[in-house]
């Protein structure tokens, strides 16, 4: 009779690893009355305990096959895990824009290969921040939620959402079997402990091991309702690395089940505040920056024109000319910088004196008017509905750029720059006047914050203006709203003229914002480098 019970426990346990969550499947959502059965074959003979719906199987030679098709069945080959979590990658990328490199010429050959280099370096970095994908299995005897668990370093969280299946609730208590439960840290950057709510008199005559470890383990015996409140919000886990932003694997095991739960460790950024002031007024939220070379007639009307209609709002100047002429009036701050240090420094050098929670940037040769309406654009910015980070408004006697950009990927090359496409529905939802895009006119609002992350690539020396859109892509959420403009006149003198010749020169043979961005082609004007056929690869999805 021992031998009877002991196999009709086993193929209960079975029952309930892998026929129940089948059954589950098939009547969910209502009261079900359940029978197990299994016919004799060649091989097993088939016998029933005294107890009502549980069946044994007393062939031992099978019980090594059920288990191993137990644990498949719940867990999945174990060897093959990695692997099947990259060729999931793999098939998610199937329809992401790429690209064909063109051969480059001699010249940028060698700065090419040190590209490719570093960008490896690059996308390595990347890959260990991706997202972990939690492949939830199909039969589970216990709820848990495999992501979304967040820690500060050194600090513990709770393991939430886990509870017993209430078939599997129902169903414990009819076997006399004990129940073992695991938990382990895969990547041991944190350590798995029960809460003091669990105390030693609870556990007094349960085995535990592996307490102040990276896997601990918990031999229940029978004790159903104690494991119901183990898994009721006391498993904890303690962080145990200092990590800004990591993930641990926690595997929690019972009755042969195991399931991937995945822990974020991540040192929380403060967040980056500025003081409206008493007012909350435009002028006290709001700073006007814009960089300036070899034009000092220029700056001044740019001067005169903002503080027209925002007398008391404070101007930023960075200057690199070469004899520079200072600006010396109330709300202007002029830095002179050395001569030709480059229109990126200049933008970071008067982003960085910014003191206030918005920016306006802008073109030294552009106006404000009676249209140029700080206010509204402020008011993007602050309406939590959007989560707009740039308002770009109307530069009027210049065209207007719109859309964003198609950047496609090469496996082993980097990225290619493919040129605008303009989606119908990019209206910015309660401003119709608004659209979503990546690249604009040199006139917008940004939030100060934002703007000093992307910062400018101070290697970029001429007045670059694609480049610093591209920048922005995946780092800032920018919209061209026309309800607020500025006038642009191009101001020329031999001087400036000449080195603005030299500046573009430049640009059809300067690999600095290639290396930069990682990209191996950049569409414009230019194209470069020149290629006489399109790039793109067509997906097999479209």
């Amino acid at each position: 009779m021992g031998l009877l019970g002991g196999s009709s426990n086993r193929l209960s346990l079975f029952a309930i690893r892998v026929i129940l969550p089948i059954i589950v499947i098939v009547y969910l959502g209502s009261e079900i009355r359940r029978k197990y059965h299994r016919y004799p074959d060649e091989e097993k003979v088939i016998t029933r305990d005294c107890k009502p719906d549980v069946v044994a199987i007393t062939d031992d030679s099978g019980e090594d096959a059920m288990n191993e098709m137990v644990s498949v069945a719940f867990n999945g080959d174990k060897h093959v895990t990695a692997m099947k979590q990259e060729m999931l990658r793999e098939q998610m990328q199937i329809g992401r824009l790429r690209c064909n490199c063109p051969e480059p010429p001699v010249w940028l050959q060698p700065v090419n290969k040190r590209r490719i280099v570093e960008g490896k370096k690059w996308e390595h970095e990347k890959k260990k921040r991706l997202e972990p994908l939690s492949v939830c299995k199909a039969m589970s005897p216990f709820n848990y939620i495999g992501g979304g668990i967040t820690v500060d370093p050194y600090q513990t969280v709770p393991i939430i959402g886990l509870s017993l299946h209430p078939i599997v609730d129902q169903m414990l208590p009819n076997l006399n079997t004990d129940i073992t439960l695991q938990i382990a840290s895969v990547r041991k950057l944190g350590k798995p402990r029960l809460s003091k709510l669990i105390t030693p008199m609870m556990l007094a005559n349960h085995v535990i091991s592996g307490e102040k470890t990276f896997e601990l383990r918990i031999n229940l015996k029978q004790n159903i309702e104690l494991l119901k409140r183990i898994l009721n919000n006391n498993i904890l886990y303690s962080s145990d690395n200092y990590e800004l932003d990591a993930r641990d694997k926690l595997q929690i095991t019972l009755l042969n089940f195991t399931a991937d739960i995945y822990v974020r460790i991540r040192r929380e950024p403060l967040p980056d505040l500025y003081d409206p002031g008493e007012r909350n007024s435009v002028i006290d939220k709001v700073t006007v920056i814009t960089k300036t070379f070899e034009r000092p007639d220029v700056i001044e009307q740019f001067v005169a024109s903002v503080h027209k209609y925002y007398p008391n709002i404070t101007i930023i100047i960075a200057d690199d000319s070469e004899f520079p002429k200072p600006i010396k009036k109330d709300n202007v701050k002029y830095f002179v910088m050395p001569f030709r240090e480059g229109s990126f420094p200049g933008r970071n050098l008067a982003l960085s004196q910014v003191r206030t929670k918005y920016v306006v940037f802008l073109d030294d040769d552009m106006y404000f008017t009676n249209n140029t309406n700080l206010e509204i654009m402020m008011e993007k910015l602050e309406d939590p509905n959007i989560d707009m980070d740039i308002n770009c408004g109307e530069v009027k006697n210049l065209g207007i750029l719109k859309g964003l950009r198609h950047i496609g990927y090469n496996d082993t090359q980097g990225y290619c720059n493919l040129g605008p496409f303009f989606p119908r529905n990019n209206i910015v939802p309660g401003y119709p006047q608004c659209v979503w895009g990546e690249m604009f006119m040199f006139f917008f609002m940004a939030k100060t914050a934002v703007l000093r992350k992307i910062g400018a690539y101070p290697q970029i020396v001429q007045a670059a203006h694609e480049e610093a859109w591209i920048d922005t892509i995946g780092k800032a959420k920018s919209a061209f709203c026309g309800d607020s403009s500025v006038y642009h006149v191009h101001g020329k003198n031999a001087k400036y003229e000449g080195f603005r010749k030299e500046s573009k020169s430049v640009l059809f043979s300067d690999p600095i914002a290639l290396f930069e961005n990682n990209m191996c082609y950049w569409w414009s004007f230019y194209e470069f480098p020149k290629t006489g056929k399109s790039l793109k690869i067509k997906s097999p999805l479209n």
